[in-house]
């Protein structure tokens, strides 16, 4: 049994690291434009765990002008917990989608493709320490 939930965490590992590449990749294929964008605003939000700690999220706000319409984002993957990693007025160089610049990301990210590889190397030695019997 304990064979079986191992090589299921490690084949689920395998599979949400194939779903965060294709995601990555996906986004590298549709948003091939780039443009500048200015840090507006510093979002924060408080998160408690279950032991009742408290973490600060910060996720900054860009603003970026594309034929002629601005549009204000939450950067993704900038969320972090250290409050001057981004500071209102700072630019930041975007890739969008051409087709909808509301589908951004930050240039030169490999965020999506350092996860999804952790994910699958994971995934990978999980479920080969569950068949051999390694994993209890």
């Amino acid at each position: 049994m304990k064979k079986i939930i191992g090589i299921v965490i490690g084949v689920a590992c395998i599979v949400i690291g194939i779903v965060i590449l294709v995601s990555h990749f996906n986004a590298q294929k549709t948003q091939t434009s780039e443009t500048n964008a200015k840090v507006i605003r510093i979002d924060s939000e408080v998160e408690t765990d279950t032991d009742g700690f408290d973490t600060r999220w910060y996720t900054p706000v860009v603003e970026y002008t594309v034929d002629n319409n601005t549009y204000q984002k939450q950067l993704p993957n900038a969320r972090t917990t250290n409050s001057t990693e981004y500071n209102i007025g700072d630019t930041v160089t975007i890739q969008y989608n051409s087709d909808n610049p509301e589908e951004i990301s930050i240039k030169g990210d490999k965020g999506g493709l350092i996860g999804g590889i952790i994910f699958i190397v994971l995934g990978i030695v999980v479920t080969i320490a569950s068949l051999i019997g390694k994993i209890v």
